[in-house]
């Protein structure tokens, strides 16, 4: 039985949900280290209607907001990070998953110093890349995608929750120099 688009809509907005749930497991256990102070940015919406005793609502999302990327915040000394968090059930993922308001933002946080990257989940792996890589690979490479083996270097810890900042080859995302804009 083939799925119709709707169907298709409802498993990758719960695929999506899952994963940034998954990455909020992990905020939560950097502020109780006192690693890091990351917040989720809430979607453009807004409740019209509810419905007290069933709790069932109506809502909008409202059209002259754009999306922000998903998180934000600061980690332990003060510096700035931002990114974008994008999962898939495909073996690469497109560059195209950014809007390009959400480009622009990383764009000027990253021009400002700010630690930009793109959360990214392809089938079971994660991964945290830098948004110069990110940029790079669309402004210079001859193609519009990464693929697992694109990205292995900044493959993250798994436990349940996606270890955004602890990449499994022992790096940690504060001490790595591609995250932050070479100034000089």
């Amino acid at each position: 039985m083939q799925k119709n688009r709707s169907q298709i809509s409802r498993v990758n907005n719960a695929q999506g949900k899952n994963f940034e749930n998954q990455i909020m497991s992990a905020c939560l256990g950097y502020l109780y280290e006192g690693r890091a102070c990351i917040d989720k940015i809430p979607e453009p919406f807004g409740v019209s209607k509810k419905d007290q005793q069933t709790g069932m609502f109506k809502g909008r999302f409202f059209g002259n907001k754009k999306a922000q990327p998903d998180f934000q915040g600061t980690l332990k000394g003060g510096k700035s990070i931002i990114f974008e968090a994008k999962t898939t059930t495909k073996d690469k993922i497109s560059l195209k998953v950014l809007s390009s308001h959400q480009e622009a933002l990383l764009e000027k946080h990253y021009q400002l110093g700010a630690i930009t990257a793109v959360c990214v989940g392809i089938n079971n792996d994660f991964y945290f890349v830098p948004y110069a890589l990110w940029r790079l690979c669309k402004e210079q490479w001859d193609r519009q995608y990464f693929t697992k083996e694109d990205l292995k270097e900044y493959k993250v810890r798994f436990n349940g929750a996606v270890n955004f900042l602890d990449f499994v080859n022992g790096n940690k995302v504060e001490f790595m120099k591609e995250f932050v804009i070479c100034k000089g």
